[in-house]
């Protein structure tokens, strides 16, 4: 609004204000000079009209070549564009030709059509991403020595054997009646409530200890899917009752013997456990372990499960899942033959339905707990 405001009764350059007010006023008669009267008789003479009412103007003089009509005469017969002579060639003029169009759709100038993302595929039906492996631990690590004094220890004693067990150690195995055992460095008390739930509280100085069922949960040699043509589950839990700083933790898993008793589930061959401190998977991982949950806290009641299946009829596999849950509901899972860091990839040998598997929990530091393996005590389960 003030860029026009400033426009208005602008005066151009050139201009004098006061001339421009003068001329307002009505002008003066105009009075034609004596040139002027002798200029319109001779126009009226030659062009046989009165052209006294345009305004005279003293620019139109009489020139010699129109002073006689006599002396003014065009040549004979009509102009030449008009002759008779000139023909035009045949057909059309070039711009009106009437030539078939070339065959096929007319040549187009819009871009190409844009990609159709409606057809790709809904990636929400595909399986989830495999969780990154990491190099180590954000809470608690192990030193370099213990591990490779594990890895010593796995090389030099192979697995064993799947066994068949006796009625009776069946039947306390599906039951959960089993006792525990722990590694010759505990540090702490472990005692039986009742049968399948036991009592256990470490030291603050407790170092990395594995405690393990007295008989596996699973035997292959009696309950592969392979041989029943039925699925098979196993499944214990633990209540926290407490962990006394961040520098102390508990393990919840599952493993083959033998296993080194200095090591926590999950860390080498044939083992598999969700630690406590970081909230992290382990299987067959000395390193740092995939994202998972979050850590335990004193009050929570976990459990985990492995289910067993045929991966198809005659392919002589099976596939195995693990089930994680917290406070009696499913928080999390994942297939053992997901894939792997190919780099530092160990295998999964003993953990696909093929070997005898115990429960098995590690310790560090100073924690309390319940160990529930009876499945009357279970506040979950696994479908």
């Amino acid at each position: 609004m003030g860029l026009f405001k400033s426009l208005k009764g602008k005066v151009s350059n050139g201009t004098d204000p006061a001339a421009d007010s003068s001329s307002q006023s009505q002008p003066p008669a105009y009075t034609p000079s004596h040139d002027e009267y002798s200029t319109q008789s001779e126009k009226r003479r030659l062009f046989g009209h009165d052209s006294s009412q345009s305004q005279p103007s003293s620019s139109l003089k009489p020139t010699s070549q129109y002073a006689s009509p006599e002396t003014h005469s065009g040549p004979s017969g009509p102009p030449p564009s008009h002759s008779d002579s000139y023909q035009p060639p045949p057909g059309p003029p070039p711009s009106h030709s009437y030539d078939q169009p070339p065959p096929g759709p007319p040549p187009s100038y819009n871009p190409p059509p844009y990609h159709d993302w409606t057809v790709i595929p809904d990636t929400s039906l595909l399986p989830p991403p495999p969780a990154l492996a990491n190099e180590y631990s954000p809470t608690n690590n192990a030193s370099w020595d213990d591990a490779a004094r594990g890895h010593a220890f796995t090389a030099q004693n192979p697995l064993y054997t799947p066994t068949i067990p006796s009625p009776q150690i069946h039947e306390l195995s599906q039951a959960g009646i089993l006792d525990l055992a722990r590694a010759p460095q505990y540090r702490g008390s472990l005692r039986t409530l009742r049968p399948g739930v036991h009592h256990l509280k470490t030291n603050n100085n407790c170092p990395d200890s594995f405690i393990t069922s007295s008989i596996p949960l699973y035997f292959a040699a009696a309950e592969s899917p392979l041989r029943t043509e039925r699925e098979k589950t196993i499944y214990f839990e633990l209540r926290v009752l407490n962990i006394i700083n961040d520098s102390s933790g508990i393990v919840i898993g599952f493993a083959a013997q033998p296993y080194p008793p200095w090591r926590l589930p999950g860390w080498h061959r044939a083992s598999l456990g969700v630690h406590g401190d970081d909230g992290r998977r382990y299987v067959n991982d000395s390193f740092g372990g995939r994202d998972f949950v979050a850590p335990f806290r004193r009050g929570d009641v976990v459990g985990i499960g492995m289910k067993f299946r045929a991966e198809d009829a005659g392919s002589g596999r099976c596939k195995t899942s693990v089930v994680f849950n917290r406070n009696g509901r499913k928080e999390g899972g994942w297939e053992i033959d997901e894939e792997r860091d190919a780099e530092r990839d160990e295998g999964v040998e003993g953990l696909m339905a093929e070997g005898d598997l115990y429960a098995a929990i590690g310790v560090f530091g100073g924690i309390e707990a319940e160990v529930v393996l009876s499945r009357q005590g279970w506040m979950g389960g696994i479908d």
